[in-house]
């Protein structure tokens, strides 16, 4: 896993990694809190960490050069509370980024930072992240290696799911045609029946 992979998803906790691009502009994504898997339609926003950058008093930060600073003081940032108070935070942060802006990155910003920091730290600094970000940087594409393995977990529950759809929106299809037919059976029999009251015997015929 690389960190240039890994997104941030409105409305779900935690962090995931990008695996796979589907057919209909979609991907899947596998969360690094329980690594579940799961298809995000191609409309759901995203954030990308690699593009988020922190405020300081001289220029913006990359994020991902923030979460090496806090693995180079992991003993700092891996300790920090998850409901630690906003001076806590800003403390913990004034550590291991002394010139971060005070009054533009916020208290559940840096909480953000820290629960972040705890997911991604151990694919923060390898070489397979720091050569993606530095392509990154200089507007290099960086080479992808899908394997086959990743593409089977990834296409299987995709098709298995769309034939099982298929296959009951043709069974629903099938039954309300089984439906109609009996409901026209049950009409024309009641026609012929209607019909065959409404006859006129010779008696009432002639009856005056």
């Amino acid at each position: 896993m690389s960190f240039e992979k890994i997104i941030s998803i409105p409305g779900m906790s935690g962090l995931f990694k990008m695996v796979a691009q589907m057919r209909n502009g979609g991907f899947v994504v596998e969360s690094l809190l329980d690594g579940r898997r799961q298809p995000v339609s191609s409309m759901q926003r995203i954030t990308m960490l690699k593009d988020i950058a922190v405020f300081t008093t001289d220029e913006d930060i990359p994020l991902y050069e923030v979460f090496k600073k806090m693995k180079e003081q992991d003993s700092v940032a891996s300790k920090v509370p998850a409901k630690a108070d906003p001076a806590e935070l800003k403390a913990s942060l004034k550590k291991i980024l002394p010139d971060f802006d005070d009054e533009r990155v916020h208290a559940s910003d840096i909480r953000k930072m820290f629960l972040w920091y705890n997911l991604v730290k151990d694919v923060v600094g390898t070489e397979e992240s720091d050569v993606a970000m530095k392509a990154e940087i200089d507007g290099e594409t960086p080479e992808v290696n899908t394997t086959v393995e990743d593409a089977v977990m990834v296409e299987e529950p995709v098709k298995k799911k769309a034939v099982k759809k298929k296959k009951k929106r043709l069974l629903v299809k099938l039954k309300l045609q089984l439906l109609r037919k009996k409901q026209l059976k049950l009409q024309k029999q009641k026609n012929n029946l209607s019909l065959q009251n409404s006859k006129p015997t010779l008696g009432r015929l002639f009856c005056f």
